[in-house]
């Protein structure tokens, strides 16, 4: 007797391959390389994440001192450019992920597109070196060490998540209007 395999084992088994080619997921930073790059740090390997990561770090970072403090925004400051620039880095990496990360069929979506999620990471990167840099408040430090923390662990939940098949990520804007790499 001759045993079917359920259509549901049939759509899953790319995914099931994806998760155990390791070139699949390669360019993809794990928290610490993620944390490293926002930083600034030496990440090893080629990955494009790393300049994406840096940059938007660092403009999430221009837009935070420039809402503080006109004395200390930079020369030549342009907010809506500051702002395009980071959906056009959102929109790079979200058209990466589409063609370097799993699509796998029948499991949970996540809610934001990996660009989204790596702007959000970056975004509280500055925001929390900005509160331990300026802040005496050690009730301040000690919270945005906490949601640092928080990102930073979210994102490694992600990763494995993306590494097991066991998410779908959307596509986001950017990749859905044809972005450019």
């Amino acid at each position: 007797m001759h045993k079917t395999t359920p259509a549901i084992e049939l759509l899953s088994m790319p995914a099931r391959h994806e998760a155990n080619n390791p070139r699949v997921h390669e360019g993809l930073l794990d928290a610490r390389g993620l944390h490293l790059a926002m930083a600034g740090g030496r990440v090893a390997g080629g990955s494009p994440m790393i300049e994406w990561a840096r940059e938007l770090a660092d403009l999430h970072a221009t837009l935070l001192t420039a809402s503080m403090s006109k004395l200390r925004r930079p020369t030549g400051f342009d907010d809506a450019a500051t702002r395009r620039r980071i959906e056009e880095i959102v929109a790079e990496i979200d058209h990466w992920a589409v063609f370097h990360l799993p699509q796998p069929v029948n499991v949970p979506r996540h809610t934001h597109s990996l660009g989204e999620v790596i702007s959000h990471a970056a975004l509280v990167h500055a925001q929390s070196h900005s509160v331990l840099r300026r802040t005496t408040s050690a009730e301040h430090q000690h919270e945005a060490a906490l949601r640092m923390a928080q990102v930073q662990e979210g994102y490694a939940d992600l990763v494995t998540a993306i590494h097991e098949c066991r998410v779908q990520l959307p596509l986001g804007w950017g990749a859905i209007g044809g972005a450019t790499s």
